[in-house]
């Protein structure tokens, strides 16, 4: 092969790495900016992140819809909440995967409330003063998930991260599971 050929390989090697690199290198930095992926079923919500504020799920009453099919004016009933034990002095593993009907590095709390929400575009107000949502009377502490889901029951999730507003989630009488993600709107920087 003759030394031109050679280094014209070596040239378009090293061009191709260096491209591939810094299209790889963007996709991941451009990425950080998008939502998490979550994913709900009623064995498991799992993320492409990592639940480090842990999850609250509320199963709701509901007043009224919006026009795309979710709840906008609810009145939270019951409350239970996921508290992740993160490893010391390692950072957390994403993704990650709370299994509700299995014993993880987890435990739950729960709580009866009365708590009232109204959706306004991208954000969530409640109805209810504030000492009513901040300082709930949690009770118990059970290493799998106290909720039971229920077909034609609707239910929200927070994920403790700002660029979340939190996830609706139903199970219509068929069993099929549906799932609304709302998006804040907030940049993670």
């Amino acid at each position: 092969m003759a030394k031109w050929m050679k280094i014209l390989i070596i040239v378009s090697v090293i061009t191709f790495v260096l491209i591939g690199g810094g299209l790889y290198f963007l996709k991941q930095f451009f990425s950080a900016f998008a939502p998490p992926k979550i994913e709900i079923t009623k064995v498991y919500i799992s993320t492409d992140r990592d639940f480090i504020n842990g999850v609250t799920i509320e199963k709701i009453r509901v007043d009224s819809f919006g026009e795309k099919g979710y709840p906008v004016k609810y009145t939270a009933f019951y409350t239970t909440s996921c508290n992740i034990q993160h490893p010391k002095n390692k950072p957390p593993n994403p993704p990650s995967k709370i299994k509700f009907d299995k014993i993880g590095k987890y435990t739950w709390d729960e709580d009866t409330v009365t708590v009232e929400h109204i959706h306004k575009g991208l954000s969530r107000e409640s109805k209810s003063s504030s000492d009513k949502l901040w300082w709930l009377n949690k009770y118990g502490e059970h290493p799998t998930c106290p909720l039971n889901f229920e077909t034609e029951q609707w239910y929200f999730f927070t994920i403790g991260d700002p660029q979340v507003t939190g996830i609706f989630f139903f199970i219509d009488k068929e069993g099929e599971e549906h799932q609304y993600y709302l998006t804040s709107g907030v940049s993670p920087i």
